[in-house]
């Protein structure tokens, strides 16, 4: 049989998975959100109590790193405006709405809705208050329906 038709992977050893990491933030402030820090602390605890494999470890690193300079950052005094940490609803003209958290840099995950403080769209959102019409980055408005901060509703 021609070497065409075999899969590289049955000669080679299995590599560990490696995941893309997220380097702490140079120059700017290492944020981080009281929840996102306990979720990190939490699966550094647990890759600490158990064999690590080149993957896990890359991860260890990461998350100690980050949780070393991190800066944790509470709920802004006037609740009533878009700020770090807000969780965010907003409606487009259609009225689908779409729901935002604004995180640290680790703890960003667009696919969830939580997306990264200095991201283009945390950026149109700041300041924001429930009622307020924002034009999206990528085009079109929405309004603010609602701004939470951890359990308090604004």
């Amino acid at each position: 049989m021609s070497k065409a038709f075999t899969k590289e992977s049955d000669d080679a050893p299995a590599e560990p998975v490696v995941r893309l990491g997220m380097p702490v933030p140079d120059g700017v402030p290492n944020y981080l959100t009281a929840d996102g820090a306990r979720t990190l602390r939490a699966e550094l605890d647990a890759l600490g109590q158990r064999t690590r494999d080149a993957g896990d470890e890359a991860r260890f690193h990461e998350l100690t790193d980050h949780l070393a300079s991190a800066e944790l950052v509470d709920a802004p005094a006037d609740p009533d405006h878009v700020g770090f940490g807000a969780s965010v609803i907003v409606e487009d003209e259609a009225g689908k709405q779409t729901t935002y958290r604004i995180v640290g840099a680790i703890e960003a995950s667009p696919r969830d809705g939580a997306i990264g403080w200095q991201s283009p769209l945390a950026r149109a959102l700041f300041g924001a208050r429930v009622g307020d019409s924002v034009t999206l980055p990528r085009g079109g408005d929405v309004e603010i329906t609602s701004i939470t901060y951890g359990d308090r509703l604004h």
